[in-house]
């Protein structure tokens, strides 16, 4: 992978945009074969018709839990041990089964893995900075892939249209001189952008670039497309293209932010949740509800409203009653839009909390969770601090069993290229990282008051 990444930065620009079309070709077919076909043509025809959702929820997860025991090493012991008899009679019966924790899945890695042939790896940092790593089969992907276009097609969007993404990648070197910080997937008619090079000296050259894009649908993290927006906004910049509709991912937004970019770049916001790990996704319909894709699996709700999570398709590291670390209130409503799926009332786990750099370029927690993706299994946890405008403190728990100090370095480089140099990185390993009052540990602590000090542009 570095060796790819040297030929990359490496090359021309219009070089860059043939190997981001390459990838995307590779990622085309590993994405979008029979299995997506399949489930595709299946939601459509489905949509509108009544349909009894328990019973199939039911169905799927029987079939799951069976391949579960038949293929994974942690879930045959589980089973076992709790004298599990399958098949279930009802989804209640799933209660029976302790739920699955970040650490267990951090520490238990290997067992939870099934024995099949996974090779799609998936790395998540969350908003919590745990490390973990988790496999998907090709199947697997292209059902989730098929829910997702599946969702966008619901708000008038197919595969293919003109599209805008917002991404945390780094796409431009640092020693890159022309202020072109985006790159083009032909395959899928995709243009990337690069939040990493948004700031108040460059948000002027991406608004430009998405007017000559005129791009048909926006998605992506929506912390980029709020300071796109918020500078349009206020220096009176157009932007003449007309999207159909936009997909933030990731991130929350203030109905404030959300309003923003509406106005600004034309076009409703429709909102998704689906974590790295493989939870159900839940979409926004036309009328404004969300919807669990319950094909997808089941989200259950414990007592203080932290959510536990069934999905039917991570045969490659099974999920069952995984504690995701995000919470969500359900609803009882029901809706005219011919989803079947439950209601869920709010998605209150996700934040958008940022680093600031001193030249006015916030680094968000999109980005700094990905941090930990590069050191799968040997960081536990992390944490960023800033109370000064010059120096960010990284906090971060070594797993000793193969933790390196290579790694330290490692992560100091990474961190070091992040911040583009403006800020000290001081980096401590700790034993643990010290709780909020609330009982969640924080990815990003921004302790130093911005909006009293005035910003270097």
């Amino acid at each position: 992978m570095q060796l790819k990444e040297s030929i990359y930065f490496h090359s021309p620009i219009f070089i860059q945009n043939l190997l981001t079309t390459l990838q995307g070709r590779r990622l085309f077919h590993e994405r979008y074969g029979p299995a997506y076909q399949q489930r595709l043509q299946e939601l459509k025809q489905k949509l509108g018709r009544p349909h009894d959702v328990r019973a199939e929820q039911l169905h799927r997860l029987n079939d799951f839990l069976s391949f579960c025991q038949t293929h994974s090493p942690y879930y045959q012991e589980l089973f076992s041990t709790i004298a599990l008899e399958l098949p279930l009679k009802s989804i209640d019966e799933l209660k029976q089964i302790p739920p699955l924790t970040k650490e267990i899945l951090r520490q238990q890695n290997e067992d939870v893995h099934a024995h099949v042939h996974a090779p799609i790896l998936g790395k998540t940092g969350g908003t919590t900075g745990k490390s973990i790593q988790v496999h998907y089969t090709k199947e697997d992907m292209q059902i989730r892939m098929a829910h997702l276009d599946f969702f966008k097609w619901t708000h008038g969007v197919d595969q293919g249209m003109r599209r805008a993404s917002f991404t945390g990648q780094t796409l431009a070197s640092p020693q890159q001189k022309a202020p072109v910080y985006w790159r083009t997937n032909k395959v899928i008619n995709q243009m990337l952008f690069s939040i990493k090079n948004i700031n108040p000296k460059t948000a002027a050259a991406y608004i430009e670039q998405l007017n000559r894009f005129q791009p048909e649908s926006i998605d992506g993290l929506p912390s980029g497309m709020i300071e796109v927006a918020r500078y349009a906004k206020k220096y009176g910049m157009t932007c003449t293209f007309r999207p159909k509709a936009i997909f933030p991912t990731a991130e929350m937004m203030t109905a404030e932010e959300r309003a923003l970019i509406e106005d600004v770049f034309h076009a409703p916001i429709y909102d998704q949740y689906a974590s790295s790990e493989g939870a159900p996704i839940v979409a926004e319909c036309p009328y404004g509800k969300k919807h669990l894709h319950y094909e997808m699996g089941i989200i259950e709700r414990d007592e203080d409203g932290e959510i536990l999570v069934t999905s039917f398709d991570t045969h490659g590291t099974p999920l069952v009653r995984y504690r995701v670390g995000d919470r969500m209130t359900l609803s009882q409503e029901t809706c005219p839009c011919g989803h079947q799926g439950p209601i869920i009332a709010s998605i209150d786990g996700r934040g958008r909390s940022f680093i600031q750099l001193r030249n006015g370029h916030r680094v968000f927690e999109g980005e700094l969770a990905g941090i930990v993706r590069a050191f799968p299994n040997c960081i536990e946890r992390v944490q960023y601090i800033q109370e000064t405008r010059d120096e960010v403190v990284l906090l971060y728990v070594p797993d000793e069993r193969c933790f390196e100090k290579e790694h330290e370095k490692k992560l100091f480089f990474v961190l070091d290229r992040l911040f583009d140099g403006q800020l000290n990185v001081v980096m401590h390993a700790v034993p643990e990282i010290p709780k909020e009052i609330s009982g969640k540990t924080l990815l990003i602590k921004q302790q130093y008051a911005w909006h009293t000090k005035k910003r270097d542009h």
